[in-house]
């Protein structure tokens, strides 16, 4: 007698062993998931495994929008410096570069595989290289375009930063 439950207590534990979950499989908004789904996954630490992937999918988009708050704070810098002299407009250029070449940077290697933020931040490439390729000028109109480009920029940063659902 036993040993029948012995060899009965196996026979749960194989079963229950055979409905092991991967964390990949847990999904805590499943309300249709049964008790011992549930049980598996807070078990098997799969819960666990979800709310740290989203903490850290959260932790990059709160590195990525402090990036597009740098770029727009250079963005106002520069189009304030072209009202200044030619140092100040380099410099305010050399920060807008740098800050928005870390941004294209973050962005490409965390949503380099999506086709429309690919196009995006190569027209942001595009642009940066051209403004980093054209010789500073106090003239006024060359300070103009510079203001129309800048607007330019500014636009652009807008979108992809709406096209990625950040505020």
């Amino acid at each position: 007698m036993t040993t029948v439950k012995h060899w009965a207590a196996l026979a749960v534990v194989l079963a229950l062993a055979g409905c092991a979950s991967k964390s990949g499989d847990c999904d805590a908004t499943n309300r249709d998931a049964s008790m011992l789904t549930k049980m598996n996954c807070d078990y098997s630490g799969g819960y666990s495994e979800q709310v740290k992937q989203k903490e850290q999918a959260l932790t990059a988009s709160r590195q990525e929008n402090a990036m597009f708050r740098q770029v727009y704070d250079n963005i106002a810098a520069q189009q304030t410096s072209t009202r200044q002299d030619l140092a100040s407009q380099q410099q305010a250029q050399a920060s807008l570069n740098q800050s928005l070449g870390q941004l294209l940077k973050s962005l490409k290697a965390r949503h380099g595989n999506e086709s429309q933020v690919q196009r995006q931040i190569a027209g942001l490439e595009q642009q940066l290289k051209s403004a980093q390729a054209k010789t500073a000028s106090n003239t006024p109109a060359a300070l103009t375009a510079k203001q129309e480009e800048l607007k330019a920029l500014q636009k652009k940063v807008n979108q992809l930063q709406f096209s990625l659902g950040y505020e």
